[in-house]
């Protein structure tokens, strides 16, 4: 029963790291602005988490991804963030002055909030799959929520949850920060990383077929 091999301690252990991904991505998010590498970088552990194959450090993956991604991840992240700043002050504009005529400024405002949110959503994904460059990680990132709008809306619900919650009743937020620390943004990644497993597996796919003589591309994790 508590042998390493045994499906009880396989489980703690999986557990365990979890906790520690969580942790790190928590620790590597409080410049702010380093939060999308930091994302990129829990992918990434995660992949190797998941992977049955790969018996290297999910830790060490961590901040591998960290480092590699810090430039392309962070400006890509940046420039949707910058973009959702703008919707979001357009939004606060609105509905103090309520400028909205019948809620079409307020809905175009909080459509562009969205939106940001669904691409920005995606860069991480796409740094811990593909070797991209900024303009690569923006145009991929579009083409996923445009090709597979219901697993990125599922994905960014998952990544924003504890924002909305924070929003809608702070309480609760506060009463949940054990489970935000303890997981949740770990657990969060794992479940995308399952969602969008199916269409990046096919992007390899056809990326294989049309060079057959090699990739650059990470190998899917089974």
């Amino acid at each position: 029963m508590f042998s390493y091999d045994s499906k009880l301690m396989q489980t703690l252990t999986f557990l365990g790291d979890l906790i520690i991904l969580n942790l790190l991505y928590l620790l590597c998010c409080i410049p702010v602005f380093t939060i999308g590498a930091a994302q990129a970088a829990l992918y990434s552990g995660v992949r190797t988490l998941l992977d049955k194959t790969d018996d290297s450090s999910c830790a060490a993956a961590f901040f591998r991804s960290f480092r590699t991604g810090f430039g392309s991840v962070t400006l890509a992240w940046l420039i949707f963030a910058v973009l959702m700043a703008l919707a979001g002050w357009s939004l606060i504009l609105v509905l103090v002055y309520q400028y909205a005529v019948s809620g079409v400024p307020l809905g175009l405002s909080v459509a562009s909030v969205c939106v940001c949110a669904l691409f920005q959503a995606q860069l991480p994904m796409l740094h811990a799959r593909f070797s991209c460059t900024v303009w690569q990680l923006i145009r991929n990132s579009l083409l996923m929520c445009i090709l597979h709008p219901l697993r990125a809306v599922l994905c960014t619900a998952l990544i924003w949850l504890p924002a909305g919650v924070a929003l809608v009743d702070l309480y609760l937020f506060i009463r949940l920060v054990p489970l935000w620390l303890c997981g949740y943004f770990a657990a969060a990644a794992a479940l995308n990383f399952l969602l969008m497993k199916k269409p990046y597996q096919k992007l390899i796919d056809q990326f294989r077929q049309a060079h057959p003589e090699g990739s650059k591309e990470a190998e899917p994790s089974d």
